[in-house]
């Protein structure tokens, strides 16, 4: 079986900002060829690429969501002591940060959430109480 070689090529990387208005809507890949000056770009991409509040403090919540998972990952696969202590510490600062923009969002109506039925929360206590109960045994 024939073995392929990887070709090695020197390009310049750059990165033009155009204008969504000026491109042709031909579908093709080629870059466009009106390009704008970096400070006109970020005026233009400020003005059309506005963030709501909410599109805003989601994202903060689902950042910290996630970085939640990476500290809890990070903990189990670390066995030093003050690495351990250090990511608790971030773990723990990182769960308060995600609750306070979870308040902001609750408080202002953009993270509703239904009260849950006595019943089910009667039930969940029996639950975890008969495991805490085993656990202690």
């Amino acid at each position: 079986m024939p073995t392929k070689t990887k070709q090695s090529t020197t390009q310049k990387n750059t990165t033009s900002i155009t204008n969504p208005r000026t491109r042709s809507n031909t579908g093709s890949s080629s870059r466009p060829k009106t390009t704008r000056n970096c400070n006109c770009s970020t005026e233009f991409a400020q003005d059309e690429c506005k963030l709501s509040d909410k599109e805003i403090i989601s994202d903060v919540l689902g950042s910290h969501k996630a970085l939640i998972k990476l500290y809890g990952t990070a903990l189990c696969e670390t066995s030093c002591p003050k690495l351990r202590n250090l990511i608790d510490n971030q773990l723990s600062e990182c769960a308060e940060d995600q609750f306070d923009a979870f308040l902001y969002m609750h408080e202002r109506g953009l993270y509703p959430t239904d009260a849950a039925p006595m019943p089910k929360i009667n039930q969940a206590k029996k639950k975890y109480c008969a495991c805490e109960q085993f656990m202690k045994q």
